[in-house]
């Protein structure tokens, strides 16, 4: 399901008008999603493959692929492996009972499978490798497992993930004591959302502290604003990529960049948003 972005009323994936204002839908993007299972097979050691290569991905693209070894013994020392076989096979058959009673589409299970192999991903380096890695999410992420859009409260998950009490940016969730001069440049610099659009925070970035330069989340979009960069916005329904690319994130094409810690938390923040969403 979708809501409209004008009244909220809430609408199906494929609807491209309101049925109740009348409004057009912005058509929702597919995210880059290599998970494909072959459902005429067992899906339970397929997905269990699956989680070995999203495992040395990961570690090529946020660590050190030299690295891997490491965290491959810690997955057998731990015994996650087999947490991950019992996970996997359990999940594969009630994915398969699923798509054998018409109730989701091959399509819908995939995305299931991939949100099970970011979530075992995201509990094993959390609770078993802290030791391996210098770039990781808190641990209160975890409580957003197995959850579906609309049954958390999207505010309070952005916070947990972007953890800003051990960042040094100066970020604003009251507007109430946020200076006036500084709201209002962000609303003239990058921060354009539609009426009645809820705005979750506001990180001013810029260097004397005007705001005109920074990010901002709300309910439906990120806003940004980087030094010598043009003002970008990108719906969460939209995001059809986002990865590291260096030191800085690529959200869609445009260029995103924080500090290390925060471009990493903010990865996961929007990949986990975007995935629920397309769920």
């Amino acid at each position: 399901m979708r809501s409209c972005p004008k009244c909220r009323t809430e609408l199906p994936d494929e609807a491209r008008f309101c049925f109740q204002c009348g409004a057009p839908q912005p058509e929702i993007a597919d995210p880059e999603d290599d998970t494909k299972i072959d459902w005429s097979e067992d899906a339970g050691p397929q997905i269990g493959s699956l989680f070995l290569g999203a495992l040395r991905q990961r570690v090529q693209t946020v660590y050190q692929m030299e690295r891997y070894p490491d965290f491959s013994e810690r997955l057998y020392e731990s015994g996650f492996r087999d947490v991950v076989d019992r996970r996997s096979k359990l999940v594969g058959e009630k994915l398969n009972d699923q798509l054998n009673l018409g109730a989701i589409s091959a399509r819908k299970a995939n995305r299931l499978v991939e949100q099970l192999l970011q979530e075992l991903l995201d509990f094993f380096i959390i609770r078993h490798c802290g030791d391996l890695v210098e770039l990781r999410l808190p641990e209160q992420v975890l409580k957003y497992q197995q959850l579906s859009w609309g049954e958390f409260d999207l505010f309070q998950m952005v916070l947990d993930y972007l953890d800003f009490a051990h960042e040094d940016e100066i970020v604003y969730t009251d507007f109430l004591i946020m200076p006036v001069d500084k709201l209002r440049n962000a609303g003239k610099s990058f921060l354009f959302p539609e009426k009645q659009e809820k705005i979750l925070l506001i990180c001013d970035q810029s260097i004397l502290g005007s705001c005109k330069e920074g990010f901002a989340l709300t309910e439906k979009a990120i806003y940004w604003k980087a030094h010598l960069q043009k003002a970008r916005q990108v719906a969460y329904a939209q995001i059809s990529r986002i990865a590291r690319e260096k030191d800085w994130l690529n959200i869609n094409s445009y260029f995103f960049n924080i500090n290390p810690t925060l471009n990493f938390k903010m990865l996961h923040l929007l990949k986990k948003i975007a995935l629920l969403q397309h769920l």
